[in-house]
């Protein structure tokens, strides 16, 4: 089975596509993750000249304007251009409405496009591919690109990513994961906080710490899963639990919260497990470093404060743990979502006891 393109895939190729002068005339831009499909408009209209715009792009919207308008225009040469370019946003109503033997029209079209124009439809929501518009919107000389949100796991990539393509700043993993955290996996907020947060780290020396991340981006989620992570590694039992009810209350999803949590202690964890055990093989903190692909000192050095906290048998029930977790999330238990942390986070503060 193939593996599915993530929407930042897509993007960087389509963007690498058209920087190689590799355009399509024809662009179905599907999906509900905004922040791509914005920035993938906006690089289409970048192809026509500024100077050449006025006469040779439509911005158009599918509830304002008939799909006989619409073939009128890409049906046209461009004027004293090498292309024309046409964009239609959310054209779903315009399909709907449309007579048949229009979209017959259209789709003859679909075949046969104007080479000198670039026509993009935007569709929100998708238009189903059983559908005689829908096949057609999809056929072989369709470009098509659908951009779903980014999954959880990748946002903190996506962050260390950006900040480096935007702003040439290098966040670290921890900051990178303390803001997708607090903010969430609306990309264009994430965006809006990664300028704030290079713009702070311009004007001073060395490395942002968490504290002013959540200083400076302030809280969208009350608490997070560092501070849950912190309660842990001092074994304050209540706090924990009252840190861990908080993010499911302050949570849109329960499960996808407590999915998020569980891959981000394991991933923590994992990084602690590596340390003890690298520590115990005389590794230098140069070669533990190297051996992680940790460049921040300030992150390797609460990673290794972390880790004197935890026996080799200590992490053998954490890992026990998380896999419970995991495998209760999966449905392999009959406790609620709330039952299933309040219990991870008792058996990660006293693994021992469930050894």
């Amino acid at each position: 089975m193939a593996i599915k393109n993530s929407s930042l895939d897509l993007f960087r190729e389509a963007i690498s596509s058209i920087k190689q002068g590799k355009v399509h005339p024809i662009y179905v831009i599907e999906g509900g993750e905004h922040f791509f499909i914005d920035r993938f408009i906006k690089r289409i209209i970048e192809i026509i000249p500024t100077h050449e715009r006025d006469f040779n792009s439509n911005f158009l919207y599918g509830n304002e304007v008939q799909l006989e308008y619409v073939l009128q225009l890409v049906k046209s040469y461009p004027m004293m251009a090498e292309r024309r370019l046409v964009v239609v946003k959310n054209a779903n109503d315009l399909f709907k409405r449309t007579p048949s033997n229009l979209q017959d029209d259209f789709l003859h079209y679909l075949q046969r496009p104007n080479p000198q124009t670039i026509l993009l439809i935007h569709l929100d929501p998708k238009i189903p591919k059983n559908t005689k518009i829908g096949k057609g919107l999809h056929g072989q000389r369709i470009h098509a690109l659908l951009f779903d949100p980014l999954p959880d796991y990748q946002l903190a990539n996506w962050v260390m990513g950006w900040a480096k393509q935007e702003y040439k700043t290098l966040l670290s993993e921890q900051v990178a994961q303390l803001l997708a955290q607090l903010v969430g996996n609306d990309l264009k907020l994430l965006s809006s906080e990664i300028d704030k947060i290079c713009t702070y780290t311009a004007n001073i020396e060395g490395e942002i710490d968490l504290e002013e991340v959540r200083s400076i981006v302030g809280s969208y989620r009350g608490f997070d899963v560092f501070e849950l992570k912190e309660a842990i590694n001092k074994k304050e039992l209540q706090q924990a639990f009252f840190i861990a009810k908080r993010i499911l209350q302050q949570s849109k999803s329960d499960t996808g919260e407590l999915i998020r949590i569980v891959a981000f202690l394991y991933s923590d964890f994992l990084k602690l497990w590596q340390i003890i055990r690298l520590k115990q093989a005389s590794k230098s903190d140069t070669e533990i470093k190297k051996a992680l692909h940790i460049n921040s000192s300030y992150y390797f050095k609460r990673l290794s404060s972390d880790a004197k906290r935890y026996s080799t048998t200590d992490m053998v029930g954490i890992f026990n743990a998380l896999l419970d977790a995991d495998r209760a999330i999966k449905g392999f238990s009959t406790m609620d979502v709330n039952g299933i942390l309040m219990l991870l986070v008792k058996r990660l503060i006293h693994p021992h006891n469930y050894a």
